[in-house]
């Protein structure tokens, strides 16, 4: 019998430990916050590691409960580890001290815990310290855009962790729209950024919970610990999709006046720094390329509209550059009729997300989907498969093998994308990089 695998010299996926730099970094910056928050009247509170189920099973459900780490206690009862400190903090308001007058002025630090897709690089496990001003009332809620109020203390929490990083910080107030959803809150929400982190450090706004009506924000520690660690510069990182992508990229750079004649020959160097002009450059795959553009480690991402079409993700693309034009098409043999009869098709695709979405969406049909990594073409030809969905160019390949396009499905080029938080972070710069590629690409348009 196969012995059982131990799991003693590493931490659960989502974890880590703090160690030397850091935790005297992440306590230097937790007494920071806590004595601004106590200098503003806010009183601390502690609730417990884990909290019963219901405390969280809310009809607001401001996460997906899918996310929550849970277990069950001596008497079989369903628990869970604190997955978000506001619903207990509530929670604490309506019974131990729901004699206490009103507002509720209540600051807390402690962790909360999250199931993270997995190798998503993200932390299941997130410090926080935060605020709770909670009223009976929405009647006599305060306005959050008044002086002295929760969002101007958010703003000096942000002002503290920009100082203490090091780094510049930035601010949005979003007004909710009409239908539109965003967790709990019920009017205007906000977020705070610092440079170089590609996600929001401060997250708060106005809130109700049942008959309890809040406003507060939670500073993610976590992320502030990371980035006074990392404490990089502004230079501008670019991520490159391995190929042709990458060296039609390359050309651009060169027609925009940015000397890279030392890239060929940068060996096993997986980053290369463009002489003066504060701009990396590093080459990934495409999802790779999605991927730290989306977390922010990456400030622009040059990439393929087909990937961009099948993975999504948290970015913008702001940019056509035009060259690497093609399709994806839907193709089935020669003579073939693909929608003839009543049977369900099976589609063979590397793209199952869009071949799914067109197939839902454009044409309100349910197919088989067959993921196929190699040549997708041989699936027709061996009768695994009536069609395929793939990237076509010249069409060559398809004729070869006795296949044809029945059908285009979207025209697809070379796009620019960016990191929304870094383009507001780095906006001077990284606007006159994208408007050099605007202007150098014109002619391959």
């Amino acid at each position: 019998m196969k012995p059982m695998k131990k799991y003693n010299a590493i931490t659960p996926e989502g974890t880590r430990d703090f160690v030397l730099e850091e935790c005297t970094a992440r306590r230097e910056i937790e007494k920071k916050l806590m004595d601004l928050f106590r200098e503003h009247g806010y009183s601390e509170v502690i609730t417990p590691f884990v909290e019963f189920y219901d405390v969280f099973d809310t009809p607001e459900r401001p996460f997906p409960m899918e996310t929550v780490y849970k277990l069950t206690d001596s008497k079989n009862r369903l628990l869970v580890v604190r997955p978000d400190s506001t619903l207990p903090i509530i929670r604490l308001a309506q019974t131990r001290l729901k004699d206490e007058p009103r507002p509720l002025k209540l600051c807390y630090n402690q962790s909360i815990y999250r199931v993270k897709p997995k190798e998503s690089g993200r932390d299941d496990e997130i410090a926080q310290c935060g605020v709770e001003k909670i009223y009976d009332k929405d009647v006599v809620g305060e306005d959050i855009n008044r002086n002295g109020t929760v969002l101007e203390l958010a703003k000096a929490a942000l002002e503290a962790v920009s100082e203490f990083t090091g780094c510049a910080s930035h601010f949005d107030k979003i007004e909710l729209q009409s239908g539109e959803t965003h967790s709990y809150y019920t009017g205007s929400y906000f977020n705070g950024y610092i440079e170089g982190y590609g996600k929001p450090v401060i997250t708060g706004g106005k809130y109700k919970v049942g008959d309890t009506y809040a406003q507060g924000f939670a500073v993610n520690v976590s992320a502030v610990v990371k980035k006074y660690v990392s404490r990089d510069n502004d230079t501008v990182r670019i991520a490159l999709t391995k190929g042709r992508v990458e060296k039609e990229s390359l050309k651009l750079f060169t027609k925009m006046g940015w000397d890279v004649s030392g890239y060929a020959d940068k060996g096993r160097q997986l980053i290369f720094t463009i002489p003066h002009v504060h701009v990396e450059i590093m080459v990934a795959k495409s999802p790779d390329v999605i991927t730290f553009v989306e977390s922010g480690h990456c400030d622009i991402g040059i990439t393929g509209k087909d990937m961009i079409m099948e993975y999504g993700g948290r970015f913008d693309e702001v940019l056509d550059l035009g060259f690497g034009k093609c399709k994806f098409s839907l193709a089935a043999k020669v003579g073939s009729d693909f929608y003839d009869g009543h049977s369900i098709k099976t589609v063979a695709s590397k793209y199952t997300s869009v071949t799914r979405r067109f197939f839902l969406r454009e044409k309100d049909l349910d197919v088989n989907i067959v993921k196929i990594e190699g040549s997708v073409e041989l699936a027709p030809l061996i009768g695994a498969a009536d069609g395929i969905v793939d990237i076509v160019e010249t069409g060559a390949t398809l004729r070869e093998n006795g296949l044809e396009v029945i059908e285009d499905i979207a025209d697809i080029s070379t796009r620019v994308i960016v990191n929304p938080v870094r383009m507001k972070m780095k906006k001077t710069r990284i606007d006159a990089i994208l408007s050099a590629m605007e202007k150098f690409c014109e002619g391959d348009n």
